[in-house]
């Protein structure tokens, strides 16, 4: 029979390992132009949410995990901002490939296929500048 403590020790481990393989946190929320409708916004984050599966790198899948969805919150502070998806990744190298510029000349291909069909849809300001994406990366493992 297996102690508890043993248990204990085994699942505190395992969460150990989990943080040490996967410590790039990429956030990327957005906002779309007024006239983009339901349906579109759900297409897109099902094909968000699908890169999880989809993008291989070196033949073999690398992305730890994919979670997001639509604004629900009611607190005002959402800055109309509509969906966020959270990509998680093993390391730095792995991020890299995903995004692409500034880290490396290429992205990932299907994620470059997704941005092509988002990015024409993200707010912009009167000026035509994009003002309809935020992204934010952390590792989760460094000194807070």
């Amino acid at each position: 029979m297996v102690s508890k403590k043993a248990l204990t020790l085994a699942f505190a481990a395992a969460l150990f390992a989990q943080a040490a393989q996967a410590d790039i946190q990429h956030i990327v929320v957005v906002k779309y132009q007024a006239n983009t409708d339901a349906g579109t916004k759900a297409d897109i984050a099902k094909r968000f949410l699908a890169l999880k599966d989809v993008a291989k790198r070196d033949g073999q899948p690398y992305i730890v995990s994919i979670t997001g969805g639509r604004a629900i919150s009611k607190e005002g502070f959402d800055q109309q901002l509509e969906q966020a998806f959270i990509v998680t990744f093993k390391n730095a190298a792995d991020r890299d490939y995903f995004v692409g510029k500034p880290y490396r000349n290429t992205m990932d291909p299907d994620h470059l296929a997704l941005a092509t069909i988002v990015e024409p849809l993200l707010h912009r300001d009167v000026d035509g500048k994009v003002t309809g994406l935020f992204v934010f990366d952390f590792n989760d493992g460094a000194e807070r």
